[in-house]
């Protein structure tokens, strides 16, 4: 008796667990059709902060495609959403909702990637911001210095060194060239300097490049290589 009774209670409650997932099931297919009917649900106004180069319309654009539905948008699904179709330009979003008798109101802050160098790799435009992360905006122009590169992973790699290329070196870079065997950056008066390659530009040897901007006075020289050892050789005269 008592197994029979055992057996009866397991049963019920498989019976309950199915009817409870089964209706989960149906809720989360119903609801979202429902809701997005009802006028209370609806979207009234839209207030955007923080945009730069993304228009307006990409954002409005993106809470159309969620239905307009204030009960399904949150920053998350909204940062996700926008990173995909801004080539993943921004770096966060909030999302606030502001109740009144029009209806409901999104108080959208958005931060927007700013890019410290752009790389071209085979025709395609890629920026880097201060933390190293990429991103492929459509909305931007290209921002200097310019680095092209037959591969954009040695970029990746070695992040730190090109950032402190550009932040360490006291001069108005215009293009880098960068690839395994050295990298070649210009100025825009000109100069053209030769370091090696990434991997083996240490925040020494990037500091030790500055200071010999000042000691060999290299705004006058018109080609100047520093090898990994820090020695110096100039090439050509200097510009009158």
């Amino acid at each position: 008796m008592k197994e029979g009774r055992r057996e009866k209670k397991k049963w019920l409650g498989y019976a309950i667990s199915f009817l409870w997932l089964f209706s989960m099931a149906l809720v989360g297919f119903f609801v979202p059709h429902f809701t997005d009917n009802i006028p209370f649900f609806k979207v009234k106004a839209l207030y955007i902060e923080g945009l730069e180069t993304i228009p307006p319309d990409v954002v409005a654009e993106e809470v159309k495609n969620l239905k307009n539905n204030w009960l399904f948008i949150n920053s998350d699904i909204l940062l996700r959403n926008l990173n995909s179709a801004t080539g993943n330009s921004i770096s966060d979003l909030k999302v606030r909702r502001i109740f009144s008798k029009g209806g409901v109101e999104l108080e959208i802050k958005i931060k927007e990637r700013k890019p410290i160098f752009t790389v071209i790799e085979d025709g395609t435009v890629t920026f880097f911001d201060e933390m190293g992360i990429q991103f492929w905006s459509p909305y931007m122009d290209t921002v200097n210095p310019v680095v092209y590169t037959h591969d954009i992973d040695i970029i990746d790699k070695n992040f730190d060194s090109m950032k402190n290329i550009i932040h360490k070196m006291n001069l108005d870079l215009n293009e880098i060239y960068v690839t395994n065997l050295g990298t070649i950056i210009y100025t825009k008066e000109g100069l053209r300097l030769t370091l090696p390659p990434l991997f083996f530009l240490s925040k020494n040897l990037v500091e030790n490049v500055a200071r010999l901007q000042i000691n060999y006075n290299i705004i006058d020289v018109k080609e100047m290589e520093i090898n990994t050892e820090g020695l110096v050789i100039i090439r050509g005269e200097k510009r009158r």
